[in-house]
């Protein structure tokens, strides 16, 4: 199960995917949705949450797919040797037997603000949308990259930390994020993210 870019569009055949929301774009032949499979070694209750089910699409599919998403017109293709962790806003298309998990990163601590959700996959590929190009940065050990949260894309290993120079009290209770709050990567790993 491959994908071909065609014009600013992925398309697919036969199989079953996961999509970003609203997609295909367009299709030829069947498309059926899925219910959202707990992946195999997953407890129940780790199953029965995941916060990735409402913004993807599991789809089963016996014919074409293109898939692209207006605002997001760069799509990268991302090859899994081993666990990666994509922001699921930007995930645009992978085969469903990649999927391992979902989780929510929290990155200011106490509060879900600024949090986002990762989908983790395994083994195959994953393409991505992003509204510029991405570029891939391989991180050492001890190493640390700084990124801005609305710049991520994709990373290995742990999950990142946020990190705010002046965190005050209000911060932790304005519905804002605080402009400076930056996501500290630790290698070692590997960072996908795009221009801001």
């Amino acid at each position: 199960m491959e994908a071909e870019f065609e014009n600013g569009f992925a398309k697919v055949g036969d199989g079953e995917w996961i999509a970003a929301a609203g997609m295909p774009a367009a299709f030829k032949g069947t498309v059926s949705p899925l219910r959202a499979r707990r992946p195999d070694g997953v407890s129940f209750w780790r199953g029965v949450i995941h916060p990735d089910k409402r913004r993807l699409a599991f789809l089963s599919l016996q014919g074409t797919m293109w898939c692209a998403v207006k605002a997001r017109p760069f799509l990268t293709r991302i090859d899994l040797g081993e666990r990666v962790h994509v922001l699921t806003e930007k995930l645009l298309l992978a085969p469903l037997a990649s999927r391992r998990d979902s989780r929510l990163v929290r990155v200011i601590p106490f509060s879900f603000r600024g949090a986002f959700c990762a989908t983790s996959l395994e083994t195959g590929w994953v393409l991505t949308a992003t509204a510029s190009r991405v570029t891939k940065t391989v991180l050492g050990e001890d190493e640390t990259l700084a990124v801005k949260p609305e710049a991520a894309v994709a990373w290995t290993g742990n999950a990142p930390t946020g990190f705010c120079p002046r965190l005050r009290a209000r911060d932790l209770f304005l519905p804002r994020v605080p402009k400076c709050l930056a996501l500290h990567f630790h290698g070692p790993a590997i960072v996908w993210f795009e221009g801001s």
